[in-house]
C-alpha cells in the first residue's frame, strides 16, 4: 500500500500598527467587497472584531483581520491589531487547488514560498516579508492509498474505538453542520489546547465538496495540527529565527511525530475480525483473564468509543491493565473489525516501517553496475568523500 507524508496547511500572524491595519483594510475592501466581510459568529472577551478576506483563495490564502473596538472603559487593556494568514503552500506555489496534494518543504519549495508570500504581502499593502511573519500552526499529514474503500471504512471504525490520551477531548460535528451524521461517520477528531489529531476519509470529503474525479482512488488521511507552542518546543534558537528552517525541521520530523501519535492510539498493533480475536483469546492461560478480554472485545464492538465501552464493561483499572497487556502479548487489538469485512486483518503501516522500506530502496538504487570480482576478499566497497 502506498503512503506519503507532507504539510497540508500552515498559519501565520503579524501584529501591525493602526495605520498599517487601516491601509490593508481599505485595500481589501476596495479589491472585492463581496469577499471581505465581518465574522458575525466571532465573540471575543478582549473586545476584538474579526474580518475575513477570501479574495486570495485561488492562491491558497485566507486572511483574518482583528482589531479592538473602541471602549469608553479606560482601564481596559489595549490590544494591537493583527492579521492572521491561513495558507495552503502547495496551492500558493502552483496557483491551482489540488485537494490531494501536499507541501514537502524542500529547499527549492521553501524559497518559492518565501518569494510568493512576500509578493502577496506587498500586494495588500504590508511592507514586510515572509520571514517577518510568526508561524502559529502547522498541519502535518500522512496519507494512505489502500486498494479498497473497505480498508478505509474499517480503519476509521477501529481508530474511532481506540483509547486516546486523557488530556484530549473528542470533537464531533454538531447539528449546525449540514450532513453532520455522515461527516462524523467518515471522520474522527480529538483535540487539546495545543494539538488536534484528525483521521478522515479524504474521498468522502472530496465527494462532499463536489471535487471527486472518476479516477480518484480510496484515501485515508492522518493529520496532526500543532500550535506554535507545541512544534517550536525543542527547536534551537537558530531554527526558531527562520520560518523556512522551522518548516524544514518540522517536515523532517513529521515521520516521528505522526508515528508517536499513532502509537498513543495503539495503532501499531494488528486489527483482526471479531471472531478471529475471540479465537486468539483462547490461548490465554487464566480463565478469569479470558473472560475479561472477551467482555472488553464485546463492549468495544457494541460501543462507538473506547471510554464508553470501558465504562459499560465495569472493569477496574487493574483488570483493564492486565487485559491490555495480554492483548499486546497476542499482538492484536481488542478493537476489532466486523466479521463481514472484506479484509482479514488490518495493519496501519507505521511511518517508521515506511521509512525503513524507503531506506532499503535507496540503498538498492545506490548499488553500482560496476562490480567487484567474485574472488574478491571484500563483500562491498564504499568510497567516502
Amino acid at each position: 500500500m502506498d503512503s506519503r507524508y507532507g504539510i497540508h496547511t500552515i498559519e501565520l500572524f503579524h501584529r501591525v500598527s493602526k495605520k498599517d491595519f487601516n491601509k490593508v483594510f481599505q485595500h481589501l475592501k476596495s479589491v472585492n467587497s463581496g469577499s471581505f466581510y465581518p465574522d458575525t459568529t466571532y465573540h471575543s472577551e478582549k473586545g476584538l472584531t474579526k474580518y475575513i478576506c477570501t479574495s486570495y483563495c485561488n492562491q491558497g490564502v485566507v486572511l483574518y483581520l482583528y482589531q479592538q473596538v473602541r471602549s469608553k472603559n479606560k482601564t481596559k487593556k489595549n490590544h494591537a491589531p493583527f492579521i492572521h494568514f491561513r495558507l495552503n503552500p502547495h496551492t500558493l506555489l502552483h496557483e491551482e487547488y489540488s485537494p490531494k496534494k501536499v507541501f514537502h518543504a524542500e529547499d527549492k519549495q521553501l524559497k518559492s514560498l518565501d518569494k510568493e508570500m512576500t509578493k502577496l504581502l506587498h500586494k495588500i499593502g504590508l511592507n514586510c516579508n515572509f520571514e517577518q511573519l510568526t508561524l502559529s500552526r502547522i498541519d502535518c499529514c500522512l496519507d494512505y492509498f489502500p486498494d479498497s474503500q473497505d480498508w478505509v471504512d474499517e480503519a476509521l471504525r477501529v481508530v474511532r474505538r481506540s483509547p486516546y490520551m486523557k488530556k484530549y477531548e473528542l470533537c464531533t460535528f454538531d447539528k449546525t453542520f449540514s450532513n453532520h451524521k455522515k461527516k462524523n461517520a467518515h471522520s474522527w477528531r480529538i483535540c487539546c489546547k495545543t494539538t488536534t489529531l484528525t483521521v478522515y476519509d479524504k474521498t468522502f470529503q472530496l465527494m462532499e465538496e463536489d471535487l471527486l474525479e472518476d479516477y480518484d482512488a480510496p484515501m485515508l488521511r492522518f493529520e496532526v495540527s500543532r500550535s506554535g507552542a507545541k512544534f517550536k518546543r525543542g527547536l534551537s534558537e537558530r531554527v526558531k529565527g527562520s520560518n523556512k528552517k522551522i518548516l524544514k525541521t518540522v517536515m523532517d520530523e513529521s515521520e516521528d511525530t505522526i508515528h508517536s501519535y499513532m502509537e498513543m492510539l495503539h495503532a501499531d498493533l494488528l486489527f483482526v475480525r471479531y471472531s478471529d480475536c475471540m479465537a486468539k483469546i483462547k490461548a490465554v492461560k487464566h480463565a478469569s483473564t479470558r473472560k475479561n478480554m472477551r467482555l472488553l472485545v464485546k463492549k468495544l464492538s457494541d460501543c462507538k468509543c473506547y471510554a464508553q465501552a470501558v465504562k459499560n464493561s465495569g472493569l477496574s483499572e487493574n483488570k483493564l491493565r492486565t487485559v491490555r497487556k495480554q492483548f499486546e502479548k497476542l499482538g492484536v487489538q481488542p478493537v476489532t473489525m466486523r466479521d463481514t469485512a472484506e479484509i482479514e486483518e488490518l495493519k496501519i503501516l507505521t511511518v517508521k516501517e515506511t521509512a525503513a522500506l524507503l531506506k532499503t530502496t535507496r540503498q538498492q538504487v545506490r548499488i553500482q553496475p560496476i562490480t567487484l570480482k567474485d574472488k574478491s576478499e571484500i563483500e562491498e566497497l564504499n568510497f567516502v568523500l
